[in-house]
């Protein structure tokens, strides 16, 4: 983390650049197919490519085709430019709004310290794109808490950006890949819904620079629920009945954040994963909190997650942070993620996090469905 969009976006575009991206996609094949720049573990075509040619098999165009892999080069790490993969899939039926309870999560496996998320494990977690002249990126996230509504950061929206937001992604996993699949079954594709409207907290930036550090997209239409895939996140509106434990109780639990942002501690890196990453971060108070936190008249405006070495990164602005009720039934959102160090998860450091429950009322006076 430690980074703001500024930085995360400016590192989003560079590499955009480099792999000579189009709308929706990293890069062009060299058959002209629509593509994405991944490591070349992530692409099976060049796995296979790779393998055939340490098998023997090497022919000119073999050796054309592996030349033509390479779309961009970060430091340490090269990509190659893999074919987007459609196939065909068995989806859900459409269910209807209220076959879908807040918080309830997919499919169930966990993993911890900043690993590759299941399918359907996090359905409210969202993907922000937007332009900033002719360049377009991935460069925030957000959590779905209602058809039309996405909680982000407000600093994702900073007027000395430049960044126009175009549209939210809903029910996404593998950035490369639809549908996804697990198990048999394959989520729904994932769902490109524009932005019709910004409401930033009226008081960002005052008193201290990141203070309000939230804000809300209105959607131009509703989301489409499926159980275990799409699904709004719970708010922590009555935190003893739903949670089993009050906002005070918030310290010493151990809260979810997921999202795709770099992967990458080096700050002059910015690693984009292809699949949507998770961590478990303690919510904790160590003395680096307390230093941040003397900048905010209110120190419940911002909760600190993270610490040994395990934290969000650049890219990650906006997304969730999120707590289960005891009986890990539910999920409620707790925290946007808002800011940080620069290099991700340095020792004796924590992330910091608008406190969501702190602004619950502003939150429920601005949702109109």
């Amino acid at each position: 983390m430690g980074w703001l969009a500024e930085t995360a976006f400016a590192m989003v575009l560079l590499a955009s650049a480099a792999a000579s991206q189009s709308s929706d996609t990293d890069c062009t094949t060299h058959d002209g197919q629509p593509g994405v720049c991944v490591p070349i573990k992530h692409c099976p075509n060049a796995k296979r490519l790779l393998q055939g040619i340490k098998r023997g098999g090497v022919t000119s165009g073999s050796l054309s085709d592996l030349h033509a892999l390479p779309c961009a080069s970060k430091r340490n790490a090269a990509l190659v430019c893999c074919p987007v993969r459609r196939r065909r899939a068995r989806t859900p039926e459409v269910p209807s709004a209220s076959d879908v309870q807040c918080g309830v999560r997919g499919l169930g496996d966990k993993v911890v310290g900043g690993e590759e998320a299941p399918v359907g494990a996090w359905p409210w977690v969202v993907i922000l794109r937007g332009r900033v002249n002719e360049s377009r990126s991935w460069f925030c996230g957000g959590v779905l808490v209602s058809g039309r509504y996405v909680l982000t950061a407000a600093h994702c929206f900073k007027e000395s950006f430049g960044v126009v937001v175009e549209k939210a992604r809903i029910g996404e996993h593998t950035l490369s890949i639809d549908p996804d699949c697990s198990r048999g079954l394959c989520a729904p594709s994932s769902q490109d819904i524009p932005v019709e409207g910004i409401i930033q907290h009226p008081q960002y930036g005052s008193p201290c620079t990141e203070c309000n550090d939230i804000a809300f997209l209105r959607l131009s239409r509703p989301a489409v629920f499926h159980p275990g895939f799409v699904a709004p996140v719970c708010l922590p509106t009555d935190p003893v009945q739903n949670m089993g434990f009050s906002e005070q109780d918030f310290l010493g639990k151990t809260a979810w954040a997921a999202g795709w942002g770099s992967t990458a501690r080096d700050p002059s890196v910015f690693w984009r994963p292809d699949v949507l990453q998770q961590v478990q971060l303690p919510i904790q108070e160590l003395d680096f909190c307390d230093r941040i936190r003397r900048s905010y008249p209110d120190p419940r405006m911002v909760l600190c997650a993270g610490g040994e070495g395990r934290d969000t990164c650049r890219g990650d602005s906006g997304g969730p942070l999120t707590l289960e009720n005891s009986n890990g039934t539910r999920s409620f959102v707790v925290g946007i993620t808002s800011l940080g160090l620069k290099v991700c998860g340095s020792a004796n450091t924590l992330g910091i996090y608008t406190n969501v429950a702190f602004y619950t009322p502003w939150i429920l006076e601005n949702i109109q469905e």
